[in-house]
Order: structure tokens, then C-alpha cells, then sequence
């Protein structure tokens, strides 16, 4: 599946999203700005470098669309053993996107936080090793650099 995203003015609310599949068919959305990189992009990098296919891009490659997908994501808040993977991400995502503020943890003190993460989130705790760890630190890097230069009506694609 292709995915395109595409960074608009700094005065909009959101950048965009499409998700074009294989089989032709193609679902977008809305992106909500965050400061340094937008919340999907750490799902993005997140599920292409651990090779998770449960997760948000896993269910879009499915055949699953945009809105149905953020919409399973948020009911996942009030039942989160049901979909425990879709929770584990966001604690992942919340303690990486942590680290674009206040810079790098040691391994050890990140399973520590993603723990605690995981309890915020009532899921059970999800055990990176430090070599998956470091790759998707730096996916997250490269993925960066790749999107901050962006100029309005442009865009980054990847393949998930």
C-alpha cells in the first residue's frame, strides 16, 4: 500500500492523508498537526519497522477506511483488552513522541515509561528489545527528515 502524506499550510488545523491500496482503491483523511511530527506518522513508522500488521495501517491496507479505523482506535479507549495491540501502539506512540521533546532515554529507563504508559493505557506491557528499540528510533529520524523540509502541497510517501 502506498501512503502519501501531505503537509499543508502552517495555518491549517491538519495535514492529509491517503492510503492508496493495491487493489486500486484508496481511503483519506485528515491528519491533525502536532508540533514536530504528525500522530500517524509515528503509528506509520512504528508498525512498517516492527512488521505489525494489526495495527492502524495494517487494518487501512486491509480494506478498512480512514474514519473507521480513527473511530476503532478511540472505542478502543473504553474496552482496551478487546484490540490490546491498538492501545500497546499508543503508549508507544506517546512515550517516542515524549522523546522529540525531551530527547532520548536509555533503554532500560524507556521499558520503564512504556510500562507505565501500557498501565495508563490498561494493556498489558509490551517488551521492545533495545535492537528494535534503536530501529525505530531511527525510522522515526529518517522519516523526520524527510518531512520537516516539506514545503505546503507537498509530499512524503512510503510503502507500508
Amino acid at each position: 500500500m502506498l501512503v502519501r502524506f501531505t503537509k499543508n499550510t502552517p495555518s491549517d488545523s491538519a495535514d492529509a492523508l491517503t492510503c492508496l491500496r493495491a487493489n486500486d482503491t484508496r481511503t483519506k483523511g485528515e491528519m491533525p498537526k502536532q508540533a514536530i511530527l504528525p500522530h500517524v506518522a509515528f503509528h506509520f513508522v512504528i508498525e512498517t519497522t516492527l512488521g505489525w500488521r494489526e495495527g492502524f495501517f495494517g487494518q487501512i491496507a486491509d480494506g478498512a477506511d480512514l474514519a473507521s479505523v480513527t473511530k476503532k482506535f478511540q472505542a478502543a479507549k473504553k474496552s482496551p483488552a478487546k484490540i490490546p495491540r491498538l492501545r500497546q501502539s499508543e503508549a508507544l506512540v506517546a512515550c517516542l513522541a515524549a522523546e522529540q521533546w525531551g530527547g532520548a532515554s536509555e533503554p532500560a529507563d524507556f521499558s520503564v515509561k512504556l510500562a507505565a504508559a501500557c498501565k495508563k493505557e490498561r494493556v498489558p506491557t509490551l517488551a521492545l528489545t533495545p535492537d528494535e528499540l534503536t530501529r525505530v528510533r531511527a525510522a522515526l529520524r529518517e522519516f523526520g527528515a524527510a518531512w520537516r523540509p516539506l514545503t505546503p502541497g507537498q509530499t512524503l510517501e512510503r510503502t507500508f
